[in-house]
């Protein structure tokens, strides 16, 4: 392990991540906001970004090597790790947030695309107590870790720095690299394009179906991020807009489908979108999840057709994509098929490739083709069975791969779970807000008037690292966490 290359790309990444303080200090000051405090809110932490990168920058400058494999790792996972503790900083410097647990773990929410809120609803409307710069940052903050700021520092930083394969690859957390150019960092320019495409996209439609621009560009940055943060307490459901939730709903898709399907539909390669099968069992998966919850509203006797058709289908949409955005309160009270439903929607998750969290459709589906394998196997024991998806034969070290990553998912799912209970902290608030976070959702099951910032400090850590390994897809954060990684 040459600790030279970890810090200098590390150095670089934080030098980069710095320039982000400018989109909340300009938001600030276009809605009037105080000098001294978006000087201190934004500018400090900026100044402090830009001397700790380029310190981290300045010890280690004559580094040239290559960035070996399990280095990329490390600089993925302890990178998330920093960029989470600097990005804590306004809201603690703001007082918006006064608790540093509390406080990283809204930065981390925010980085992780998670979108689970500490904010308390009860004090009122977001919009209405905390400044338009700190919820800006918020949306930022979600933004920025959809697409990834190590995906966006290998664009950047191609021309300087190597091994940039294995920081993608460490930063798309085990799914196949596909190239859509012979460099990998045209492939990363092509991957932010669309995300940036269809940002600008969102917005406009956001504007048109008569949303501020504010909450236009916060709404659009949180929900092709699948972040889930929300400039109002009421979350989706404060516009109660049948236009809103459709615009919104069609981006959380878009942002949880593979974004290589999206460059394909730009270049005209339409029929290689239509048969992904991947997008075709995400899509058949959400109708199916959306029908038993749309009807199990309506039979609840609680919505009429129309609510429950609303509500349900908002909800699984939000859940499946591990977009965290709400139109109602209180789902701990809905049946108990439909809370199950979204904890299911939520682990199961989207596309690989794609901003959503969860274990993603296709390693499902290599679970499954697997799994029948081996009935059949125990029928026909001289059977010789490949597992196959999309027309291929998936090599049985990336099966084995598969069945390490849901393991690890289950165990870390299991111990997070005990760990909270033992706390206080109920079974079902305990599963739903594990399930949350660790798959990158967001979207907490609690009671009326009840979240994230009722749990006690201990949980709230718990979550925020579940928040980080989920991020990582467990298996790169049990690498940077194995003192193996770090021997010679």
């Amino acid at each position: 392990m040459r600790k030279d290359g970890i810090i200098a790309v590390m150095g670089y990444i934080i030098l980069l991540f710095s320039f982000a303080f400018f989109v909340p200090l300009i938001t600030g000051a276009i809605y009037g906001e105080s000098g001294i405090f978006l000087f201190k809110t934004y500018v400090l932490p900026m100044l402090l970004s830009v001397v700790l990168g380029t310190t981290m920058w300045y010890y280690t400058k004559d580094w040239g090597q290559d960035l070996r494999e399990r280095e990329a790792f490390v600089v993925v996972g302890i990178g998330w790790l920093v960029i989470a503790a600097l990005g804590a900083l306004p809201f603690l410097i703001s007082g918006s947030i006064t608790s540093p647990i509390d406080a990283y773990f809204e930065s981390m929410s925010g980085f992780t695309t998670t979108g689970a809120t500490i904010l308390d609803p009860s004090n009122g409307d977001y919009i209405d107590i905390h400044s338009h710069s700190i919820l800006m940052w918020r949306a930022v903050t979600t933004w920025l870790g959809g697409m990834g700021i190590i995906v966006f520092s290998v664009v950047i930083l191609a021309r300087f720095l190597e091994g940039g394969v294995h920081l993608f690859k460490a930063e798309v957390a085990g799914a196949t690299v596909t190239r859509l150019k012979p460099k990998l960092h045209q492939t990363a320019r092509i991957l932010w394009g669309v995300y940036g495409l269809f940002t600008l996209l969102s917005i406009i439609l956001l504007l048109i179906a008569g949303l501020s621009p504010f909450d236009s560009v916060a709404t659009s940055f949180s929900t092709l991020s699948t972040g889930g943060f929300s400039v109002h307490s009421d979350n989706i459901g404060f516009y109660d807009s049948p236009g809103v939730e459709l615009i919104v709903m069609m981006f959380m898709i878009i942002g949880s489908t593979n974004f290589i399907l999206h460059y394909r539909v730009i270049t005209g390669k339409y029929k290689e979108v239509i048969m992904d099968p991947e997008l075709r069992a995400f899509l058949i998966w959400i109708g199916m999840l959306a029908f038993i919850s749309i009807f199990a509203l309506y039979l609840s006797g609680e919505f009429g057709f129309g609510e429950s058709f609303r509500k349900g289908m908002f909800q699984i949409v939000s859940a499946g994509t591990t977009s965290g955005f709400s139109t109602a309160d209180g789902i701990a009270q809905w049946p108990p098929i439909v809370y199950a439903l979204i904890i299911l929607a939520m682990l199961v998750g989207a596309t690989l490739g794609s901003t959503s969290g969860g274990l993603k459709i296709s390693r499902i589906l290599i679970l499954l083709e697997n799994m029948k394998n081996g009935i059949l196997k125990s029928i026909h024991p001289r059977a010789v069975l490949a597992v196959k998806f999309n027309n291929r034969v998936i090599p049985e070290k990336v099966v084995a791969r598969v069945q390490l990553l849901f393991f690890s998912y289950l165990l870390v799912l299991v111990v997070a779970v005990v760990l909270i209970c033992g706390t206080g902290v109920g079974i079902e608030t305990s599963l739903s807000a594990v399930a949350s976070c660790l798959a990158n959702s967001g979207l907490g099951i609690f009671m009326p008037g009840e979240g994230f910032h009722n749990l006690n400090s201990f949980a709230k850590i718990v979550l925020t690292f579940c928040m980080w390994i989920g991020r990582l897809e467990i298996l790169t954060g049990l690498i940077v966490l194995s003192p193996s990684t770090y021997r010679t």
